[in-house]
């Protein structure tokens, strides 16, 4: 393990400690000495306690209908917006019908016109049909995508990355929102073939950047995937022992969330590819270079 592979294990340590702190612990601020993560906006090490997911799981919780998750799940993902049930005053739907479709049209263009954001802006997804509005160029894309057709793709999928590429045959679905439908579909259990967010992710750009930062070098697909999963069987021996070069006195044992989806009390293949995201934030941060989001104690999750 090199110096930088250590700084990346203890930012993660560092992080989930500030959790258990504020929220387990129910300390007040400040909960680090680090002055990128007491100043600048780090998200969680587990995408579990990612507020929209939070938000999204408990709203789906009780539906054992195939279609009706993967369907909201994906009407959900496209506009990543907490509380948007609530929001736009309707619940989880079995189908995007016509009559259900021109509901929501109105009540978004409503919304715009109010002033309010209608997507989250922390990812982009495509412009849609010429001429259309975005959020209507969605709504048609769900209305005329066959949900029951894709699940059929999913279950005869061999491998996950294989059912990931059928998610991509919904209209407007690229693979960076395929893989985060793919993940809260783990999440419920969807999968026949018992796929879990230790199974598989795909690498994003920002998880791409980190790996070659820990790397000092550009790597191929090939050498991403490899550098990931070393990264993940390798915390095993690094996070037991991490509080103890920090001088701190909970262990990872202790802080680790215990509800995680997959690999308690260890991150999932999907936690380490967020971790490593946010960590090109944080050594970017530490430079004086990347954008700059500031964070705020009275912040929720």
């Amino acid at each position: 393990m090199n110096l930088l592979e250590k700084e990346f294990f203890s930012f993660i340590y560092q992080r989930q400690l500030i959790y258990h702190k504020r929220f387990v612990q129910k300390l007040p601020p400040p909960w680090t000495s680090d002055p990128v993560l007491q100043k600048f906006k780090i998200i969680n090490m587990y995408r579990e306690l990612d507020a929209c997911t939070l938000y999204l799981m408990q709203k789906l919780k009780d539906i054992d209908n195939r279609k009706t998750l993967l369907l909201n799940i994906a009407f959900f993902r496209f506009f990543n917006q907490r509380n948007l049930y609530e929001d736009l005053e309707i619940e989880p739907f079995d189908d995007m019908s016509e009559d259900i479709k021109q509901q929501l049209i109105i009540t978004f263009e409503r919304r715009k016109r109010e002033g309010k954001n209608i997507f989250n802006d922390a990812y982009l997804i495509s412009s849609g049909e010429a001429g259309k509005k975005k959020h209507e160029s969605v709504l048609n894309a769900l209305h005329n995508t066959d949900f029951t057709e894709i699940i059929l793709k999913i279950d005869c999928s061999k491998m996950p990355r294989e059912s990931l590429e059928v998610l991509e045959n919904i209209p407007m679905v690229g693979p960076f929102l395929a893989c985060e439908i793919w993940t809260d579909l783990s999440y419920l259990k969807f999968f026949k073939q018992e796929w879990t967010d230790n199974d598989f992710v795909n690498i994003g750009p920002g998880a791409k950047w980190g790996l070659e930062i820990l790397a000092d070098k550009k790597l191929t697909l090939q050498e991403q995937e490899d550098f990931l999963h070393n990264l993940h069987k390798l915390q095993e021996s690094v996070l037991p022992e991490i509080h103890l070069s920090l001088n701190e006195s909970l262990s990872w044992q202790e802080i680790a969330y215990k509800e995680a989806s997959s690999n308690i009390p260890f991150l999932s293949l999907t936690n380490i590819e967020g971790a490593l995201c946010e960590f090109r934030k944080y050594n970017r941060l530490s430079q004086g270079l990347g954008k700059r989001r500031y964070f705020h104690p009275q912040d929720k999750i």
